[in-house]
């Protein structure tokens, strides 16, 4: 009897990147600034530039300079770099991360494209989550770029024995919808995130209707409540962290403060997305930073999940055989929902190859691989398997980057802050088009681009963006004009008078005095000045009226 073949998915082995992707409010920042700030604050001890330059912390804490320099031609799909011997392992670790992923960008970008502007890269601090007996550590990586714009990415890779469909979904990758009964994060991160929110705390929590309560006791109970919140970071903080082991390098990681004993709380990854941008924001450096000006903050951010689904029950080794069995399956799991009965028409595949399908809409980006007959159940025997998962992520981050760009730049033109703003909103939304058709030397790469701008409802933003900003140019031509009008009123009334007094120091003066001899100097002067300004108004009476009926 032949056993029949199961209708849903039971997943063994998957990869998923969490992406979120946050805009700043700077638009110019200083990378190498920036960087100094981050391993100063002890957050980071390894940081990788796109230019192949990498600062690092050694064992005694002094800042270090590595100038990788790979060797190998970019389409024999192989790079090999010579560290220096006295790199610390977990530099070296870092840095094959980064050197991948920099390999992938290339290939996608180009040399001669240059769209994309400089940008840093460095691992974060893991976060490991707990619920009953379950433990799971994430490890995050950070990518900022000089205009601005931050992806943190947090990195989760699972083996599963037949993981049912539903629970992939619910677990997997709808994970940042779990609450968790404890989250861990380091405390320095804590702190720093605490540093950004509290200053100014509570300011909208205190308002009726939408109206803010402004008074003295209402000011009092502010600084009260910023003064208990600070307390509880303290209290929670103090106490001793637990040490946690991954991937062989031990962490001393805390609670969230104030979670302890909490058993109803929004114990989320969303919270630690919440938590590492704002201590990334809080250390990034503008150029024209001034001193005493406020740090950058976050204007806006978006995330979607990026998964690699490499291993499940029944792979099969063709696109065919894989749309028609899986198709339903793919589809909920691109709804991300598994009680869908009458599931959605598949969108494109967006990969030409027989490697691996790729599907995304505005919420999920879903790699889906096929399977040889002669490949090892588990998937990281195969020794190219990190290097498609990383050139996954290449392509996700190329997606993530171009969306929030736009984005941003329709918010800016929506309530530019400054002229600079609405200025560089105006330049990205005008050149949007440009830089997408620039933006990789692949035609797959940039047709997919294209298709996931439109399924995430970005690309149909750009237009009303450059009527918005168009507005407001047009509003601060208004202004300035008007302003530049109400100053030459003043000019024009400034020399009138001047002009006034010259006529009657040159002309009106000496023929009043010749007419009349007696009177006194202060008489005459008097006299010409008034029948000079007579003149001069009413000729100015004359070209008023005369340009008025003109103009009608």
């Amino acid at each position: 009897m032949v056993k029949p073949r199961p209708t849903k998915l039971q997943v063994h082995q998957v990869n998923c990147f969490y992406n979120y992707t946050a805009g700043l409010d700077v638009m110019d920042v200083d990378l190498l600034k920036t960087a100094t700030n981050l391993l100063k604050s002890g957050m980071v001890q390894t940081v990788c530039f796109s230019d192949l330059k990498c600062v690092y912390l050694d064992a005694e804490g002094a800042v270090q300079l590595e100038w990788l320099r790979p060797q190998g031609r970019q389409w024999d799909s192989r790079w090999t770099v010579k560290f220096s011997e006295n790199l610390p392992d977990y530099t070296a670790k870092d840095l094959i991360f980064c050197l991948e992923l920099s390999f992938h960008e290339q290939r996608i970008e180009g040399a001669e494209a240059r769209q994309l502007p400089p940008h840093l890269r460095a691992a974060l601090p893991p976060v490991v989550l707990e619920r009953d007996d379950w433990t799971l550590p994430i490890h995050p990586w950070l990518k900022l770029y000089s205009d601005g714009i931050i992806v943190i990415s947090f990195q989760l890779d699972t083996t599963w024995s037949n993981l049912d469909e539903a629970d992939f979904i619910q677990e997997v990758v709808n994970l940042f919808q779990n609450y968790f009964n404890r989250v861990w994060v380091q405390a320095d991160l804590q702190r720093m995130d605490a540093e950004q929110i509290i200053p100014c705390a509570y300011e909208r929590e205190l308002s009726i209707g939408g109206q803010g309560v402004i008074g003295r006791k209402s000011q009092k109970l502010v600084k009260e409540l910023r003064r208990k919140g600070r307390a509880v970071l303290d209290d929670s903080l103090r106490k001793e962290g637990q040490t946690f082991e991954i991937d062989g390098k031990y962490w001393v990681l805390h609670q969230i403060a104030g979670s302890e004993d909490q058993a109803k709380w929004e114990a989320t990854i969303d919270l630690c997305r919440s938590i590492y941008v704002s201590a990334v924001a809080g250390l990034a450096v503008a150029r024209d930073r001034k001193k005493g000006k406020r740090p950058a903050r976050v204007q806006l951010w978006q995330g979607r999940p990026s998964i690699s689904l490499m291993r499940f029950v029944d792979q099969p080794d063709s696109k065919e055989k894989l749309l028609k069995e899986f198709g339903p399956s793919i589809s909920r799991v691109l709804s991300r929902s598994a009680e869908i009965v009458a599931t959605p028409d598949l969108p494109p595949d967006m990969r030409p190859f027989e490697d691996y399908c790729f599907h995304g809409n505005r919420a999920l980006l879903l790699w889906t691989w096929l399977r040889a007959t002669d490949t090892p159940d588990d998937a990281w025997e195969d020794a190219n398997t990190q290097t498609h998962i990383l050139e996954n992520q290449a392509r996700a981050e190329h997606f993530e980057y171009h969306n929030l760009r736009i984005a941003r730049a329709c918010a800016t033109a929506s309530s530019p802050p400054s002229d600079e703003h609405l200025i560089e909103a105006y330049e990205v939304l005008a050149g949007a088009e440009s830089v997408i058709h620039h933006s990789s030397q692949a035609g797959e790469i940039t047709d997919a681009l294209y298709y996931l701008l439109a399924a995430s409802g970005t690309t149909g933003l750009v237009e009303s963006g450059k009527e918005q900003a168009r507005w407001h140019l047009d509003e601060r031509r208004y202004r300035t004009e008007k302003k530049r009008a109400q100053i030459d009123r003043w000019l024009a009334g400034v020399f009138g008078f001047v002009g006034v007094a010259g006529l009657a120091d040159l002309v009106v003066q000496p023929f009043l005095t010749g007419a009349f001899p007696d009177r006194g100097d202060a008489w005459t002067g008097l006299t010409a000045f008034a029948l000079s300004l007579v003149v001069v108004g009413f000729l100015t009476a004359i070209i008023w009226v005369t340009n008025k009926l003109r103009r009608e």
